[in-house]
């Protein structure tokens, strides 16, 4: 079904690229296959650089496709994640709810998606701020107000708990954050065309991945080359 639904003209330009950033370890690549593919796996998978994923998904009556860019939580790969973000309409920032420095850094990560990056109106993209993991907690935290105040202070529209090996919270997140970006879009005229011009970056064929491909040795060497 999804390789006859974008042969339509009509759809072709019905895409949305999201990047999901966060420090390693807070289960990124877990939150995007749960989504994606429904499934969890207990084995650590480490990113190298990016991983590539889709899902076809619907709002409002029309089909999307969501591109999905998972970025490498290692420190060093901050520049690559610039690179990664550029053109993008969304963002998560992934946290693990039971590591404190992993909430820390999230200002980090979204600063540098807020600075490589704009939405088509000028403003910054909306990002989404995920506390993941809650299946690990013992009891829940009582700590709404501080999180909200985060939230606020760092520009994030929204904040949700999710926890990639139950399930919980993943559906609810991906959805809010999509009908964000859909109808702020349709604000500015976007919906027409989804697909922003790149003017900055601009990856070559070989660097376009399909379906959880990881960015080869060779393609990682020439991403460096071209860092800042």
């Amino acid at each position: 079904m999804e390789n006859n639904i974008f042969n339509n003209n009509n759809n072709n330009n019905n895409e949305l690229k999201i990047i999901i950033v966060g420090n390693s370890g807070t289960g990124k690549t877990s939150y995007v296959n749960k989504w994606v593919k429904d499934e969890f796996t207990e084995q650590y998978h480490v990113t190298i650089v990016s991983e590539f994923s889709y899902k076809v998904t619907e709002y409002k009556g029309k089909i999307y496709k969501i591109n999905l860019w998972d970025l490498a939580g290692m420190d060093q790969n901050i520049c690559i994640s610039k690179i990664f973000s550029k053109d993008a309409h969304g963002c998560i920032v992934l946290t693990d709810i039971t590591d404190e420095k992993s909430l820390e850094s999230s200002i980090k990560w979204k600063e540098n998606i807020d600075e490589a990056t704009k939405f088509l109106d000028g403003g910054l993209i909306p990002s989404i701020l995920i506390r993941n993991k809650i299946d690990l907690l013992n009891k829940d935290i009582n700590d709404d107000d501080k999180i909200k105040a985060f939230v606020e202070k760092n520009n994030f529209i929204n904040v949700f708990k999710t926890s990639a090996k139950k399930g919980i919270g993943i559906e609810e997140s991906m959805h809010y954050l999509i009908g964000n970006i859909i109808d702020r879009l349709e604000k500015v005229g976007g919906n027409k065309n989804l697909i922003k011009e790149r003017k900055s970056i601009v990856l070559e064929k070989k660097n376009i991945f399909s379906n959880n491909n990881n960015v080869n040795n060779n393609d990682q060497n020439n991403i460096n080359s071209n860092c800042c």
